[in-house]
């Protein structure tokens, strides 16, 4: 017998238009909702199984209920939305991440209080066993693609594991409807609100409006550790380093706010910024009120429970070096300030999206050499940095470039040169007295016929509330943008890796595994063509990858192993450790060439003005800290009296120009 809606509504109504809702099936709910006559139904294959989550076959919106899963469409036959679903999952590769889940249901969270904000009724549903989300809207009158498009850009940006395509789909655009069976046996359950608001709708298109109003004010910013809290601030909360003023915000933030994995993250991203170790973590785990994600969980019905120590642990050993991993590709980026030009921003971020398109359609330009496959990773490290500072010029060193794509400061001078001569980026200056050379992208791109300009001219920023009315192409500019830069951070943070060096298991090995981050299972052939490389030489990575276990076979080919393994496999390749040293190694040449051009500033400057330069193993009394104060010590010299450079990298590799160093060494020696 076919189960009532009651069975999956909490706090269910006893009538709905005067009929007893425990009368109807998720079925009857189908028939008197649904915006077309028909449905869309899983086809069972010749075992009579249904293992495929598509749905290929329709079946009419009748008395006869379809004997497998089904999805309504959320528009209907003229294209116009009576319907939005929300779908938040946490899924990779077809299987359920944990982490990811938690982060879907606490995002699912997020959006349903600010539903609840502005007074809009929805319907929050556990759509299967594995616990995704769906989280319902009823649109009274219907709305247009235009206008679902603003909540659905707003939403792609501010929640991570948030499937928005159906959003944004008007056509086959479908979800699953309280109450429908899944797959796998379980059936969509309601946790929040009841059927009465899909039945009965509420939500105007004022309301839409609203709702992408402060999904843009709330979203996070560019650099995400710069975001403002998700909820109040514990002022009385100090923590035992010191961190950034919104780090510190997000350390204090309330029971980790309205999205506590959000914030948590957000935490140890400010802390890896700030140079904390990872036992600096587990210190402020213990008290922050920010950190509430990694001592408790979402119990996914509104509530937490406490983690277990082993659980607790290996999170957040996890999220820290992924947040380490970010911390090191965002580094060299310079000090945050809005664009001087939206029309210059607008044509920069149509160049970068029409770099990306030419990786994708053109593979092979960028997979047939181990050089070109370089040049790819620059030139992408190039389009990061021009979206972040939303400049055409950029300043980018070779010590800055190379390591944010895990390639060496050789490698991408190479690539540099290469690429400039192959017409995709040009030399605006070149490096001189300490300075990095600038660079610029060359786009093929005029002006936009859409671009936009703000008022008051030259003076632009992301809109928020602060701007009562914001054109619709800004917001999609600095949606866009946004989504740019995390599709920029996620191919560079993933296969920038000790064991993607070339002395592991190669640039163009970490590559295809962040490609398969993107893919659920891709076959030989498939990644061939996508890396333009042949098909022996995928094939050949694709068994190193094998044989530490970072993938697994699957039907379609092979995909990613739910385990990260990359660790381990660096350390029996012996590789571990190698872009913390190159990145040690490139500080001291830093530090080695100020020093020196110090020197030389005081060799150039007349007697009686040159200043008094302590012998380097004296310890100065006090360091100046501004730039351009600071004393430097006499430079090491050889028995010819020539500038011994050897010896002054080994002199401040071993921290000797630290003047705390100095005193423990003199005090030890004493």
């Amino acid at each position: 017998m076919p189960q009532s809606i009651a069975d999956f509504t909490q706090n269910a109504p006893i009538k709905l238009f005067g009929v007893s809702i425990s009368q109807w099936t998720a079925w009857d709910l189908t028939r008197r909702i649904s915006p077309r006559d028909q449905v869309r139904v899983m086809k069972r294959d010749a075992y009579g199984r249904v293992d495929e989550n598509n749905y290929p076959s329709i079946h009419r919106v009748g008395p006869v209920e379809p004997s497998t899963p089904w999805a309504m469409n959320l528009a209907d036959d003229t294209g116009v939305f009576r319907f939005l679903c929300f779908d938040f999952d946490g899924k990779i590769q077809g299987a359920v991440d944990a982490e990811l889940m938690e982060q879907a249901a606490d995002q699912c969270d997020a959006l349903s209080r600010t539903l609840d904000e502005l007074s809009i009724e929805h319907v929050v549903c556990q759509s299967s066993a594995t616990g995704g989300r769906h989280l319902w809207l009823a649109l009274l009158d219907g709305a247009v693609k235009a206008d679902v498009a603003p909540v659905a850009r707003a939403a792609q940006v501010t929640y991570s594991q948030l499937d928005f395509g159906m959003l944004l789909n008007t056509v086959t655009g479908a979800a699953r409807p309280p109450g429908s069976p899944h797959r796998d046996g379980s059936y969509s359950t309601v946790l929040r609100g009841t059927v009465t608001a899909l039945a009965a709708p509420s939500t105007t298109t004022a309301d839409l409006v609203a709702l992408a109003r402060l999904l843009e004010e709330r979203k996070p910013a560019l650099r995400a550790q710069e975001s403002r809290p998700s909820g109040p601030v514990n002022t009385l909360h100090q923590g035992h380093r010191a961190l950034s003023a919104a780090g510190a915000a997000h350390m204090a933030t309330i029971a980790g706010g309205s999205n506590p994995s959000w914030t948590g993250f957000m935490c140890l991203l400010s802390a890896a910024n700030a140079g904390w170790s990872f036992l600096d973590v587990e210190h402020a785990v213990k008290s922050a009120p920010g950190m509430e994600h990694y001592r408790t969980k979402n119990t996914g019905r509104g509530g937490r429970r406490p983690r277990s120590a082993g659980e607790a642990r290996a999170r957040l050993e996890r999220q820290w070096n992924v947040a380490v991993q970010y911390a090191s590709l965002q580094r060299p980026l310079p000090a945050e300030k809005s664009p001087e030009d939206l029309t210059e921003l607008d044509a920069i971020v149509a160049g970068v999206a029409d770099l990306l398109e030419r990786f994708r359609v053109n593979p092979g330009r960028w997979g047939a050499t181990e050089a070109t496959s370089n040049q790819q990773s620059i030139l992408s490290a190039l389009a990061y940095l021009t979206l972040q500072t939303g400049k055409r010029v950029v300043a980018a060193a070779i010590r800055d470039l190379g390591p944010m794509a895990g390639l060496g400061r050789t490698t991408a001078a190479t690539a540099l040169t290469a690429l400039a001569e192959a017409g995709y980026i040009e030399r605006v200056t070149a490096s001189d007295e300490g300075n990095a050379a600038e660079w610029r992208l060359v786009s093929t791109f005029s002006t936009a016929p859409r671009t936009v300009r703000s008022q008051p001219l030259h003076n632009p920023r992301p809109p928020t509330a602060a701007l009562p009315i914001v054109a619709p192409s800004v917001t999609e500019l600095f949606s866009t943008r946004a989504a740019l830069v995390a599709q920029l951070e996620a191919q560079l943070t993933d296969q920038r890796h000790d064991l993607f060096t070339r002395c592991g298991l190669g640039h163009l090995a970490g590559k295809l595994y962040a490609l398969l981050k993107q893919h659920p299972s891709l076959t030989v052939e498939t990644a061939a063509r996508v890396l333009g490389v042949t098909t022996r030489h995928t094939a050949t990575i694709l068994g190193r990858l094998r044989h530490h276990k970072l993938l697994v076979g699957h039907r379609d080919g092979w995909a990613r192993s739910k385990q990260d393994l990359r660790d381990q496999a660096a350390k029996i390749l012996g590789v571990a450790g190698t872009l913390l040293a190159r990145s040690e190694r490139y500080r001291v040449e830093r530090e080695v060439w100020a020093w020196w051009q110090a020197e030389v500033s005081t060799m150039t400057t007349h007697p009686r003005n040159r200043p008094k330069r302590p012998h380097v193993s004296s310890r100065l009394l006090f360091e100046a800290s501004n730039a351009g104060e600071r004393v430097w010590p006499r430079y090491p010299r050889a028995s010819n009296n020539l500038a011994d450079h050897r010896s002054a990298l080994e002199l401040v590799a071993a921290g000797n120009l630290n003047p705390e160093s100095r005193w423990q060494y003199l005090g030890d020696a004493a």
